[in-house]
């Protein structure tokens, strides 16, 4: 049944979205000379195997982002990572939340340049090759590539050379972020920020972001307190993409939404979790102090594979699909105090 509802959604998101391959196109030949092997994104890969283990906290657009961005202030980042997307970096930014990385796949100039105009020194952006050239020449800081494919055959050629494996985009950046951060970082706990995925009355949490030129479909779900929110087809779209991406990487991976959106279920079996995000804080940080002290007790856990060998942990090329499911940890105390957050 889920898969059924998954490839119509799907399918029904590909034909009311109107794809600018022209622009992709035009971007891509543009940037190539900016892409190479040394700023594929694929040169992070197993950021955070052990001992560098984080939880990453994955921060969106939606309205809540109000009232929860103050509680990112002042993590420790021994033990998290904050990735948000471009549209929330101003919002981040002004309340005195400096992110690791920005995520931004989005090949629109004008909206972009106006997201990211904000100092990014230190600040790590990842992208694709479709972004707009200006865009990139006005980051200060790294910034990582990865392929976006929707461009013709001998682009795809030079991109898969340069870059290696594409991601798995979800149709958003907010998703694109979970595939990396499960795919690319091997991290084991992902924390949803902003992650809504519906609206009451605003589409987004700051009225100084621009909506999309054209008005979207809006229609109502229900989120998990029971209240009757507005949502479009893409956004329930995304919703669907990363509950399946969710059960995918269970239970190798946790993923925990703080929205009180649409993500998750109260007091039912969920492949996504879902807490206050001060509560989930604590709990991270709470087991990761735990963690210290086991691998203090005993240094050779430090060391200690992530996974068992031959384990399930690839790309499925004909669906893109990531697929862990045969996994195990092998490392009971990593994973920003996984062994502890598995308990809960």
């Amino acid at each position: 049944m889920l898969r059924k509802q998954w490839e119509s959604a799907i399918k029904g998101f590909n034909n009311y979205s109107c794809v600018p391959e022209e622009e992709w196109e035009q971007n891509t030949e543009a940037n190539m000379p900016r892409l190479h092997r040394s700023n594929s994104l694929w040169n992070l890969e197993g950021l955070f195997d052990p001992p560098k283990d984080k939880a990453v906290i994955v921060i969106g657009a939606s309205p809540i982002l109000n009232r929860d961005v103050a509680k990112l202030k002042g993590l420790d980042r021994e033990d998290f990572c904050i990735v948000c997307v471009n549209s929330a970096l101003k919002l981040v930014m002004k309340a005195g939340v400096k992110p690791d990385f920005v995520i931004c796949i989005d090949s629109d100039e004008e909206d972009i340049m106006q997201h990211l105009d904000v100092d990014s020194t230190g600040i790590q952006l990842i992208t694709c090759n479709s972004i707009s050239p200006k865009v990139l020449d006005a980051w200060k800081g790294p910034v990582w590539f990865f392929p976006y494919l929707s461009v013709s055959v001998q682009l795809r050629k030079k991109l898969k050379n340069r870059l290696g494996w594409t991601i798995p985009t979800g149709g958003n950046a907010l998703g694109t972020m979970i595939a990396i951060a499960v795919k690319v970082f091997h991290a084991r706990i992902i924390v949803l920020v902003a992650s809504e995925c519906c609206y009451t009355k605003d589409y987004y949490p700051s009225k100084n972001i621009p909506r999309n030129n054209k008005q979207p479909v809006e229609f109502y779900e229900t989120d998990i307190n029971g209240c009757k929110r507005l949502t479009t087809q893409a956004l329930h779209t995304y919703k669907i993409w990363i509950e399946r991406l969710a059960i995918e990487v269970h239970p190798v991976v946790k993923v925990i939404d703080t929205s009180e959106g649409l993500m998750g279920k109260r007091d039912e079996k969920s492949y996504i979790y879902t807490y206050e995000l001060s509560e989930i804080i604590n709990k991270i940080k709470e087991a990761s102090d735990k963690k210290r002290e086991l691998i203090n007790a005993n240094p050779s856990l430090l060391n200690a594979p992530l996974y068992p060998p031959g384990h399930r942990w690839k790309m499925q090329r004909r669906n893109r699909r990531t697929d862990v499911r045969d996994s195990d940890t092998a490392c009971r105390t990593g994973g920003a105090g996984v062994s502890e957050m598995c308990a809960t």
